[in-house]
């Protein structure tokens, strides 16, 4: 990729106390590189804070800094330049701690070898040639990244909009038509049973049902990330059993049976002890109402590890009709949901964004008429643990493609 490179358009500037050796060094290699130079480091500094410079070639043996100081100071004040010594054998010590404290990338000795030199100006201009082009790529792959950020975000406003418009337009109709028959109907000298008893309670449901559907929306948007979690150790075990005991009026009510199997080895857990319940109140209902004639639903909780780093996982089953795998690619969806006008599909969505602002992961199983399993993995401390670790992404051993 170097066969076309212009070398002359990437200035080096070398510092040297000595006229006689910039001279030399500028008129050797004057046709093949631009050569900038400085008589002192102090010089130097000021020539880089001027003009961009690809490499810079110090002498180690000056009055006011050595060059080993003034490269560090190279370092600190224009990084992206590449950073060479000019030494003697007798100041190889200094050279080995610059190379070690990263001040400089190679040391040329003196009596210097023109080729060698002219080598050691090639490779460094290449060097610095790819950190540029890096850093370019670098910065249009974030730009790239926050241009899709921006249109994941357009595109959840506009699902959500989508699905909030089409919730609310099924309840308003009954709600238009009981208001546009209102004064024809306190006219009329005989009540009308199926008008005020009927319609009128049919309009008092759909108008709690957009409540309802308001109010779901408003938890969703309360908290915007991990930043809004207050976390605290939580004995999860108990939080299970404290949910399940909260709704067993509503699986006695379905015959449905709901066990507990814990694992009294698992340690307390920091998290969002009011986040967290959500999420387990929505997935044990949603499995307490899987099953209308009655079942068994299962939660079981056990310590593991993800990559070295203590989790919890949490299942909830149920022994229900299951989820065809067609629906199964939809769960996460706003506004999708497989129980009708029974529900919104927002619940399953503020489960995933609570379990992901804990920074864990949320799978589901399901076989038609076999039932259906959740499972919720979490760190033990989500405060210390890297998702991204290694540059993996964090998602890909945990979470199935039709939880994404």
């Amino acid at each position: 990729m170097f066969e076309d490179l212009d070398y002359k358009a990437y200035p080096i500037l070398y510092v040297d106390d000595e006229p006689c050796a910039l001279e030399t060094l500028q008129r050797q290699f004057k046709h093949e590189f631009t050569i900038l130079t400085a008589p002192s480091g102090v010089k130097g500094l000021e020539i880089l804070a001027e003009r961009g410079v690809a490499l810079v070639l110090s002498d180690q043996r000056m009055p006011d800094m050595v060059g080993t100081q003034f490269l560090a100071r190279v370092r600190t004040e224009h990084p992206e330049a590449i950073r060479m010594l000019l030494t003697a054998y007798s100041d190889l010590e200094s050279v080995v701690d610059a190379i070690n404290l990263g001040n400089v990338c190679r040391y040329l000795t003196k009596p210097y070898d023109e080729r060698e030199v002219r080598m050691a100006f090639r490779e460094g201009i290449e060097r610095y040639v790819l950190v540029k082009e890096r850093d370019r790529l670098y910065a249009e792959k974030l730009e790239t990244m926050k241009r899709v950020a921006r249109a994941n975000r357009l595109s959840a406003v506009g699902t959500l909009a989508a699905g909030l418009a089409h919730e609310i337009n099924n309840p308003l109709v009954p709600i238009s038509t009981f208001l546009q028959m209102l004064p024809a109907k306190r006219r009329d000298s005989q009540p009308d049973p199926e008008y005020w008893d009927s319609l009128y309670q049919v309009t008092v449901k759909e108008v709690e049902r957009i409540r309802g559907l308001i109010r779901q929306l408003l938890t969703y948007a309360k908290f915007t990330g991990e930043a809004d979690l207050k976390l605290e150790p939580v004995d999860l075990n108990a939080l299970l059993q404290q949910m399940v005991l909260f709704l067993d009026s509503q699986a006695r009510a379905k015959r449905v049976a709901v066990t507990v199997a814990p694992d009294r080895e698992l340690p307390p857990l920091w998290m969002d002890a009011e986040r967290i319940k959500q999420v387990f109140l929505n997935l044990l209902l949603n499995a307490i109402q899987a099953m209308p004639d009655g079942g068994t639903v299962t939660v079981t909780t056990r310590a593991t590890t993800v990559r070295g780093v203590p989790h919890a996982e949490i299942g909830i089953a149920d022994t229900g009709a299951g989820i065809p795998a067609e629906h199964l690619e939809k769960l996460f969806t706003p506004f999708f949901t497989t129980k009708g006008h029974e529900g919104s599909g927002l619940g399953l969505l503020t489960c995933h964004q609570v379990v992901d602002e804990h920074r864990g992961t949320i799978q589901v199983t399901s076989e038609v008429s076999r039932g259906t399993t959740f499972t919720v993995r979490v760190p033990v401390d989500p405060r210390g643990w890297n998702r991204r670790r290694d540059g993996q992404r964090w998602d890909d051993d945990l979470r199935i493609p039709t939880a994404a």
